[in-house]
């Protein structure tokens, strides 16, 4: 069925916290006034793992059809209402902390880069609805944008948020290590050790990545060891040895804040016992 329509518009969302950057976690509803317009007018809507794109019946003249649109009925754009089928969206999103309410796009906000269209956020406080925000595209941004193929391709972009990792290390064993640090690749450096307690009140030796905010991913890009240089008994350093090879990565629920006076981050506590 689809061979016969046209495409009027494209809408493709990625997200830096996944894998490809391809986001899989959302989902766009028309809203009633644009589903009315759906079955009054024959559009229709092709879900795609990352976005949709939104057709018209072939052989029509877009520009007289949505003018007469906007003529008939009143109403100057399509309206899809956000939904999020992953609850852990705004934990691993890079938004202000503490933050409720709605993401907000509209096509007569928006910025080009090398032809691309990319609609800018807009937060609401408004919380008081079931979806998480809103998308409005609007009839003269579509056939503004509308390129050499005959449709205009709108994108939303998220970034992943980065925190604070922190590794509490807690030793329950009888061995004793005296020189414990976190390697990685890249120019990650771990400040600590520290010697700290934890919320529960039990002894813990802290790394912090201090003020290297490291983003969350979904594919653990960060791999980080823990490793021990022993001193032998005249003093002389042995080669390190790694104690355990691969430390966890963050879970996007488990945030809290910083420990240090950075303001306005968040960070990433784990814990590895030994």
């Amino acid at each position: 069925m689809i061979e016969k329509y046209q495409r009027l518009f494209q809408l493709d969302v990625f997200h830096s916290y996944f894998q490809k950057g391809i986001c899989r976690c959302l989902e766009f509803n028309a809203e009633a006034a644009t589903e009315q317009l759906m079955k009054r007018f024959r559009f229709l809507i092709r879900k795609q793992i990352n976005g949709i794109g939104f057709y018209v019946q072939g052989g029509q003249l877009t520009e007289a059809l949505l003018s007469y649109i906007e003529s008939s009925t009143g109403q100057d754009s399509f309206c899809f209402q956000i939904r999020s089928n992953n609850p852990d969206f705004n934990f691993f999103t890079e938004l202000p902390p503490n933050w409720v309410g709605q993401l907000l796009y509209d096509s007569n906000n928006s910025t080009v880069v090398d032809q691309q269209i990319y609609l800018n956020q807009q937060l609401s406080g408004n919380a008081g609805t079931l979806c998480m925000g809103k998308v409005t595209l609007r009839f003269a941004d579509i056939l503004k944008f509308s390129d050499q193929t005959g449709f205009a391709n709108f994108e939303i972009k998220y970034m992943a948020r980065a925190t604070q990792w922190q590794y509490f290390v807690i030793n329950r064993s009888s061995v004793s290590y005296d020189g414990l640090s976190i390697s990685g690749k890249g120019n990650i450096d771990f400040e600590g050790p520290e010697n700290v307690q934890t919320a529960a009140g039990e002894a813990a030796i802290l790394f912090s990545s201090g003020n290297n905010f490291i983003p969350l991913s979904e594919a653990g890009i960060h791999r980080f060891d823990l490793m021990n240089s022993p001193v032998s008994g005249d003093g002389t350093g042995l080669s390190p040895q790694i104690i355990i090879k691969g430390l966890p990565t963050p879970i996007p629920e488990w945030i809290g804040q910083v420990m240090d006076k950075t303001n306005g981050h968040l960070s990433s506590p784990m814990y590895v016992y030994l």
